[in-house]
C-alpha cells in the first residue's frame, strides 16, 4: 500500500474569517512554497441557501487545517470509475486553494493567478490540477497562485425565470470567490492590484463572463481565455428556463403554485439528482448545446453581452486555441457519411435554415474531397468542428474588443502535441492533432487524461508556455516586463484592427508569429453564419 508523502506545515495565515494553516510542498531549495487547500470563500449553498446566491463564509476560533482539496461540487459520474478517481461530490463545495512562494514578496505583493476549471458547466473539480505541481511550475516563479470550486448542473444554473431565482449561481460563486480573493490574497503575500483571472474551456467563457458583469468586471486586471469565450455559441442557453422547467417535470414536482413553493419542493430533493453528466447530458432540445448553461438573467447580466463588452473595465487580455480543437468532440467519428451528418448537425445548431447553411458549409470547407481520402476529410470536418464551437468564439472576442479598447489582446495557436497527453483517449481521436484541453499540461505540468513523460523537448514547451502566461499575468504583456524585449525567440505581437487575427504560435521547435488565423478559415466561417441569423 503505497504511503501519502508527509510534509511540513506551512506557517499560520490570518485571514478577516479565521487563522488558516496548510503544508509547505516544497520544503527544500530557495523557492520553497505553501499550499493552503480547502478554504471556505462562502457558506455552504445548502439547505435554505439552495438555489440562493452565495454569503461569506461563517469566522472560526482557533487555526483551520486547511492540507487537503474539499469535495467537488456535484455531478454525475462520467464513467463508473469517476467518483473513485476524483471523489465523491458533495453540496458542500464552494472552496478554494492557495499556493503561494515563501519568499518575501516584492512591494505591494505577488502577482496572483486565479483558475476557473472547465467541465462543459457540468463536471470539473480543482483537483485535477493538483497542488505541487502548481507549486514547481507556476508558484516559483513569484506567483501567487488560486484555485475554486463553483456549483455545476443545475445546483449552479437552474433558474424559474424570475426573480426569485434569476439563476447563474455558478458566476455569482466565481465573483464572490474574487471577493474573498480581494479582501484576504495580501495575507497571503499576493498582490489585490495585480490580479489575472484564468480560465479553459467553460471555465474560459467564465472568465469573459466575470470580465462583462458589472458585478464582478472591477475585480480582477487582466484575463486569459483559454479555448472559450462568452462569443462562443455554447457559453449562453436562452432556453435555460425551459431546460429547467423540464428538469422539474422529470423530477416528478407537478403542483406548485409560484417559484417559492417550487424552491421550497426542489430543496426537499437529494443534490445527487441535480447533477448532469459530462458525457451523458440528456438533449431535450437539439438545438440545445448543454443541459445546463449559464442565461441572460437580466441580473448578473443586466445588458447584453455587446452593450456589457462596451461598459466593462478594460483589460489586457490573453485568448488561444490548440491547432484541432474539434478532434476531442469526435471520439470514435469515421470519414463517412455518419461523421458528416454529425458534424453538419454540429455547425448548423441554433441556426434557422439548417439545409442551406449545410450546403454552403460542405462547399466552403469540404468541397471536392472525398470520404474515401480520410486523413484530408477528417481535417475537414474537424476544422468545421474546431470553428463552430471554439474558433469563431475566440476571433469574435478578438474583434469586439480591439475596437473598444487600447489595452492589448494578444492571441495564440498551440501546435505542439504529444499523444500522452491525451492518455486513454488518444486512440479514439480521429487524427492525431493537438486538440481541446492539450495546452493545460504544459501549464500545470499536470494532464487531465494521461501520464506525460518530461523529455528535454516537453520540458522546453512547457518553460516556453508557462513564461507566456506568468509574463503575461506580471506585466500584461506575455513577452516580458518592458514589452519590447521578448523571452521568446521572437517577440509576441498584440492584435490591433488592422490584423486582429495575427497571432503566436507554440510549435514542437521554436514559436513564430503567424499573420493568419487559420489562414482565414474561421474568418470565412464566420461571414457565412452571419448570412444565417
Amino acid at each position: 500500500m503505497l504511503s501519502t508523502p508527509s510534509y511540513p506545515d506551512s506557517r499560520v495565515v490570518e485571514t478577516i474569517y479565521g487563522k488558516v494553516q496548510g503544508r509547505r510542498l516544497i520544503h527544500q531549495g530557495d523557492k520553497q512554497a505553501n499550499a493552503f487547500q480547502g478554504i471556505p470563500f462562502a457558506s455552504p449553498p445548502v439547505g435554505e441557501l439552495r438555489f440562493k446566491k452565495p454569503v461569506p463564509p461563517a469566522s472560526w476560533e482557533g487555526i483551520r487545517r486547511t492540507k487537503k482539496f474539499a469535495a467537488r461540487s456535484i455531478q454525475d459520474p462520467s464513467n463508473p470509475q469517476d467518483y473513485a478517481i476524483n471523489g465523491i461530490p458533495s453540496e458542500d463545495c464552494l472552496y478554494l486553494n492557495v499556493f503561494t512562494p515563501c519568499w518575501d514578496a516584492p512591494e505591494g505583493g505577488f502577482p496572483v493567478m486565479v483558475f476557473i476549471h472547465g467541465g462543459a458547466f457540468v463536471s470539473g473539480e480543482a483537483s485535477s490540477y493538483g497542488d505541487i505541481n502548481i507549486c514547481e511550475n507556476i508558484v516559483s516563479r513569484g506567483i501567487v497562485f488560486v484555485t475554486i470550486q463553483y456549483r455545476l448542473g443545475y445546483l449552479g444554473f437552474f433558474t424559474t425565470g424570475d426573480s426569485t431565482c434569476p439563476g447563474n449561481f455558478a458566476l455569482w460563486d466565481q465573483a464572490e470567490a474574487l471577493k474573498w480573493i480581494q479582501m484576504n490574497i495580501h495575507a497571503f503575500g499576493g498582490n489585490k492590484n495585480n490580479i489575472t483571472l484564468v480560465g479553459q474551456s467553460a471555465g474560459a467563457a467564465c472568465v469573459d463572463m466575470l470580465h462583462l458583469s458589472p458585478h464582478s468586471t472591477g475585480l480582477f486586471h487582466k484575463a486569459i481565455c483559454m479555448a472559450g469565450t462568452a462569443e462562443c455559441r455554447w457559453a449562453t442557453n436562452s432556453d435555460m428556463v425551459k431546460q429547467s422547467a423540464e428538469k422539474v417535470r422529470r423530477l416528478g414536482i407537478t403542483e406548485y403554485g409560484n417559484s417559492d413553493e417550487l424552491l421550497t419542493k426542489l430543496r426537499a430533493i437529494p443534490a445527487e439528482q441535480f447533477g448532469v453528466g459530462l458525457f451523458t447530458q440528456i438533449m431535450h432540445d437539439e438545438d440545445t448545446d448543454f443541459e445546463t448553461q449559464p442565461n441572460l438573467d437580466g441580473d448578473f447580466f443586466p445588458e447584453s453581452f455587446d452593450k456589457l463588452r462596451v461598459k466593462a473595465i478594460p483589460k489586457p487580455i490573453m485568448t488561444g486555441v490548440t491547432k484541432e480543437e474539434g478532434l476531442l468532440l469526435m471520439q470514435g467519428m469515421k470519414s463517412n457519411n455518419e461523421g458528416l451528418q454529425t458534424t453538419m448537425k454540429l455547425a448548423t445548431l441554433k441556426k434557422k435554415i439548417k439545409e442551406t447553411l449545410s450546403k454552403e458549409l460542405r462547399d466552403k470547407f469540404i468541397g471536392d474531397i472525398k470520404q474515401d481520402d480520410g486523413d484530408k476529410f477528417m481535417r475537414a470536418l474537424a476544422g468545421i468542428t474546431a470553428d463552430s464551437m471554439f474558433l469563431a468564439g475566440t476571433l469574435e472576442l478578438c474583434r469586439k474588443t480591439v475596437e473598444l479598447q487600447k489595452e492589448p489582446v494578444f492571441l495564440y495557436v498551440f501546435e505542439h502535441y504529444t499523444p500522452a497527453n491525451m492518455g486513454f483517449l488518444s486512440n479514439l481521436l480521429p487524427l492525431q492533432e493537438a486538440t481541446h484541453t492539450c495546452e493545460l499540461f504544459y501549464l500545470f505540468k499536470k494532464s487531465l487524461f494521461g501520464e506525460v513523460p518530461i523529455t528535454e523537448m516537453e520540458a522546453h514547451i512547457i518553460n516556453i508556455y508557462t513564461t507566456a502566461c506568468t509574463n503575461f499575468a506580471k506585466y500584461g504583456n506575455p513577452n516580458s516586463d518592458d514589452g519590447f524585449d521578448s523571452d521568446f525567440p521572437e517577440r509576441w505581437k498584440s492584435i490591433d484592427r488592422e490584423n486582429y487575427s495575427q497571432n503566436f504560435v507554440f510549435t514542437s521547435t521554436e514559436p513564430y508569429m503567424s499573420n493568419q488565423f487559420f489562414e482565414g478559415r474561421t474568418a470565412d466561417f464566420i461571414n457565412i453564419l452571419n448570412h444565417h441569423e
